[in-house]
């Protein structure tokens, strides 16, 4: 894969204050576990001292609102664990980029080895069936891509 230019984001790395807090939001929760909210992000600024709705912090992620104030980065940043860095210097950014990418992997790889261990659960008959669903999908798949 080539390298993007330089200026130009990379594909998988976010250049908007509500791409890189909906990366957060995507990336940082429990492996197997349900998407944080907006209303457990605003509890956990208030933890922090900070002011926060979660209708601003939805704003935010829909780009309605795309200038926070620096207090309200900085305790953003606080309440998913990471430097308020990542969304204003770019050395910080490529930094907790690639530390999301590497938990991004994490869940997949826990993902998959959940389904084989489902899988391997199956009793013989049951596992030739869902190969064979899985081969019709992929058939499918590939026919829809043709």
């Amino acid at each position: 894969m080539a390298s993007p230019d330089p200026g130009t984001s990379s594909p998988k790395r976010p250049d908007t204050f509500a791409a890189k807090l909906n990366r957060l939001f995507d990336v940082l929760r429990p492996a197997g576990g349900k998407p944080v909210t907006t209303r457990e992000i605003a509890r956990r600024v208030t933890e922090q001292g900070g002011s926060i709705s979660p209708a601003y912090i939805s704003e935010l992620r829909n780009g309605v609102k795309t200038n926070p104030g620096m207090e309200h980065v900085k305790y953003l940043a606080a309440a998913f664990g990471i430097s308020a860095g990542y969304f204003t210097d770019p050395d910080v950014a490529d930094r907790v980029d690639g530390e999301l990418e590497r938990l991004e992997e994490h869940h997949r790889s826990s993902r998959l080895v959940e389904l084989a261990e489902r899988t391997a659960s199956l009793d013989a008959s049951d596992r030739v069936a869902l190969a064979a669903l899985v081969d019709q999908y992929l058939q499918d798949r590939d026919d829809r891509s043709s």
